[in-house]
């Protein structure tokens, strides 16, 4: 039976040389979708080119961890600014939710704006929709607009995932590293294969490396995922493995 494989590259806007590697390895190689950070510094870049590669999907990326919300948040940014600290606050109990409810829309609403459509699924930056008292509120607002979202199901959420919620049937988050290859890649699709899922999301970084990357912890492997993602034989093992390359309009 044929499966459903959604190549997905993170972080489009970050800057141009990750907008031009995700263009890159969509016109000549794997990635078939892409989630947008509305607040990056190259997103309106990354929206130009949007317009000019329909074939590429693009989602959005909520950011809670990177530059400036959109919209105040004082009890989650410092000076300002979102960071990583998002988990300590979790862990105290501290998140403001309603503050997050509302840069959630005001992300959606611009990302609208700019990409002149509604976000073809939802993700996040460093994973934020998948804290437990986060994940809620973005899969029931998902819900609310029919859009699809990333699950990954080896979470032990401890609440119910909404019914009728959109989303693969598997997500990997495994290519990803410092031992980045087309055996990794493949690995992937098989422990997806083995454990009975008819469809998968891979998510992926390809990029060009420019001042932005540089700057990124994950900067190198980005350059070494474009090469794996654009490699004509991965294409030609991934159909071989019964595998059809699409996006989360088709689950």
């Amino acid at each position: 039976m044929e499966r459903l494989l959604i190549v997905n590259a993170d972080d489009f806007g970050l800057s141009k040389g990750q907008n031009y590697g995700i263009l890159d390895a969509c016109k000549n190689g794997l990635v078939t979708s892409t989630t947008a950070l509305v607040n990056g510094a190259a997103i309106e870049h990354a929206a130009y080119l949007s317009r000019r590669t329909p074939e590429l999907a693009v989602g959005m990326h909520f950011v809670l961890t990177l530059g400036e919300p959109l919209s105040p948040m004082p009890g989650l940014t410092r000076e300002g600014k979102l960071g990583k600290w998002i988990w300590q606050v979790a862990e105290e109990d501290g998140l403001p939710m309603d503050e997050i409810a509302h840069e959630l829309e005001c992300q959606y609403n611009r990302f609208v704006e700019l990409f002149d459509a509604e976000p073809t699924h939802f993700d996040s930056h460093h994973h934020v929709h998948m804290i437990p008292q986060i994940f809620p509120l973005v899969a029931e607002f998902a819900k609310s607009k029919g859009i699809a979202m990333r699950i990954d199901r080896t979470i032990p959420y401890p609440f119910e995932i909404p019914q009728g919620l959109r989303s693969s049937e598997g997500f990997s988050s495994e290519f990803y590293g410092d031992a980045i290859s087309d055996e990794l890649f493949l690995q992937t699709l098989d422990s997806s294969a083995a454990r009975g899922e008819q469809s998968l999301e891979v998510m992926c970084h390809p990029a060009f490396v420019d001042n932005t990357i540089m700057g990124s912890a994950y900067c190198y492997p980005r350059l070494a995922e474009l090469d794996v993602l654009t490699s004509a034989s991965l294409k030609y093992a991934i159909a071989e493995r019964g595998y059809r390359l699409g996006t989360y309009r088709d689950v």
